[in-house]
This record gives C-alpha cells, sequence and structure tokens, in this order.
C-alpha cells in the first residue's frame, strides 16, 4: 500500500512520466540553503553550480535534504522501499543572462540498467515560467532513447550541452513550485527550461534515486543508501560529509564529475545502435580502458582551483 501517493497518482506517473507539486522543506530551511551557496561563491569564486555531479555532499544541508523523509516517502511510492541517491545537482539560473537547459533525457549519460531513477526537482527559489522553472514532455519516458547532440553550448546548463534537437513540444507542461515544493520525474521523460526573464537568480536542486537493483552500465561507482536495505551488491558507499566544505569529499565529488564528462562513456542512444558496451570508440582514436579517468576532459570542466574546504 501506497505511503503518500493514491493510486490515481502513481498511474499518472506511469503513463506521464511526472508528479508535481509536493510540499518538501520549509521556507527557512530553503533561504538557509540559498545562504550556504551564496558562502559558498564568495569564498571560492564560482557557483555551486558548477559542482556538476553529487552537489548536495558539499553542505551538510543538501545531504539532509536527500535523506529528507517527505521526498523519500513519494519516491518510495515510486520505485519501493530500498533507495538509493546516485547524484545531485544545483541549478543556479540567474536573470537575465540567457542560460537555459535544452530539451534532453536524465538517462543519456547516466548509466543505468533498468531506467527506473527517478529525479526529484527541489525548488529552493520560487520556479516559475518567467524564471524558467523545469518545462516536461508527458509521455516521452515511454519513448525511444533520444539522440543527444554535444554542443557545449556556453549558456546551456548542462555539462556537455547535450540537446535532442528534433521533437515536438506542443504538448510540454510547466512544473511551476514553490521554495520548498520539488516535482519527480522519471529519467526518461524529455525535459528542459528556458532562459531566466527576471532579475532575481532561480535556483534547486536536482537529486536522482533509483532502488538496488539497478546496475551501472559504466563500472563500479557509489551511491547513497537513503532508506532501506541493499540486497544486491551493485554500489559501493559514497562519502558521508562530516562538515560544511569536507576537503575529502569534495575530491570524490570533483573526481565523480570527470568520469560524467569522459568522452569515452557513450551516451544511452549511441550504446543501444551500436549495440556494445558504454566504453565506446572516441570519434578520433580507441581509448584504452585503463586510462585514468578524467583525462582529456579540460575542456569540459573549469579548471579547479584547492577549495577553501574544511578536513573532516
Amino acid at each position: 500500500m501506497p505511503k503518500v501517493l493514491s493510486e490515481e497518482q502513481i498511474a499518472f506517473y506511469g503513463d506521464n512520466g511526472y508528479l508535481a507539486p509536493f510540499e518538501g522543506v520549509s521556507s527557512s530551511e530553503t533561504a538557509a540553503m540559498c545562504d550556504d551557496l551564496e558562502a559558498f561563491e564568495r569564498a571560492e569564486g564560482k557557483r555551486a553550480s558548477e559542482i556538476i555531479v553529487k552537489g548536495h555532499l558539499c553542505f551538510r544541508r543538501s545531504y539532509e535534504f536527500s535523506r529528507h523523509p517527505k521526498i523519500l516517502d513519494v519516491v518510495e511510492d515510486l520505485i519501493g522501499p530500498n533507495i538509493f541517491a546516485l547524484s545531485s545537482r544545483f541549478w543556479m539560473k540567474p536573470g537575465q543572462d540567457g542560460s537555459f537547459v535544452s530539451w534532453h533525457q536524465d538517462s543519456a549519460y547516466f548509466g543505468l540498467e533498468p531506467n527506473e531513477l527517478v529525479t526529484v526537482w527541489l525548488a529552493l527559489t520560487d520556479s516559475t515560467p518567467d524564471n524558467g522553472c523545469v518545462r516536461v514532455i508527458p509521455g516521452t519516458h515511454r519513448g525511444p532513447a533520444y539522440s543527444h547532440v554535444e554542443t557545449y553550448d556556453e549558456k546551456n546548463l548542462l555539462a556537455r550541452g547535450q540537446s535532442i534537437e528534433t521533437i515536438d513540444d506542443g504538448d510540454a507542461v510547466d512544473l511551476i513550485l514553490k521554495a520548498g515544493q520539488f516535482s519527480c520525474h522519471h529519467e526518461r521523460i524529455v525535459h528542459g527550461s528556458a532562459a531566466n526573464n527576471t532579475d532575481a537568480m532561480r535556483t534547486g536542486i536536482g537529486i536522482f534515486y533509483f532502488p538496488p537493483h539497478v546496475r551501472s552500465t559504466i563500472g563500479r561507482r557509489t551511491a547513497s543508501l537513503v532508506r532501506g536495505v541493499d540486497d544486491y551488491g551493485h554500489w559501493d558507499p559514497d562519502p558521508i560529509p562530516k562538515q560544511d566544505l569536507d576537503i575529502d569529499v569534495y575530491a570524490h565529488v570533483v573526481a565523480a564529475g570527470e568520469r560524467y564528462v569522459d568522452p569515452q562513456f557513450a551516451q544511452e542512444a549511441e550504446r543501444q545502435a551500436s549495440g556494445v558496451s558504454a566504453i565506446r570508440l572516441h570519434r578520433r582514436h580507441l581509448l584504452p580502458l585503463n586510462r585514468p579517468i578524467g583525462h582529456e576532459v579540460d575542456h569540459a570542466l573549469p579548471p579547479q582551483r584547492s577549495p577553501q574546504f574544511h578536513r573532516g
């Protein structure tokens, strides 16, 4: 029996690939998280949105958000009582700067099988059509794995600028959220967001959850068991942040980010079309399987300087 969702809501998610809105964290908690992100930017000279994977591990508050009962109760009704958090990212869209998120599928580079991951998008500020809220195309999670063009567009907030270039978006739905509310969407649903046309920052965090029987198709990786038990052993544990800005955790996060943008790992549609494993032929040469993770990805990641993080 579901904990919080109705059978109608679960059926709607199965048919359409999304649900929203849900009450998540308090307005005081979202304001405090925004203060944490501003403090990070002052100390590091860059936004937390530049941490492209596992950003929730860099702050105790976001780490606790990833384990919040109101969020996990909804996720449990969608994927079951045993839940891993794979990763996360802060989505910070400044006002009037033209940044956007192109139409894409989360599954394109997640390297998971089967496709049962649920993305929770938690609004840290109000998220509206004017400031570029998430938009989804209902039902596309039941269709194919789309091919994505890696544009590396400077205004595209996605790590590779990956974009589905031809798709009918006439049925797209805006997921409007107040600060503290969250939405859920299936990893295969096509979604994106337009530019922020207001003067204020629009901020949220996407957290990615999956059940333990899901496997990695791109080698052994780490995740955080946030509820229940793991009876499969497919995943190694993420480190637990002892405090904000834990330097050891940050090193782990950076390494995971380098792997995520490593061009030797093919997108899902490319793997399906070729019928080969996740390790792909580079456009110019075969990348050796034993080369260090993160080599030749400087074009995709900003230079990392030593953070003002605390050692736990």
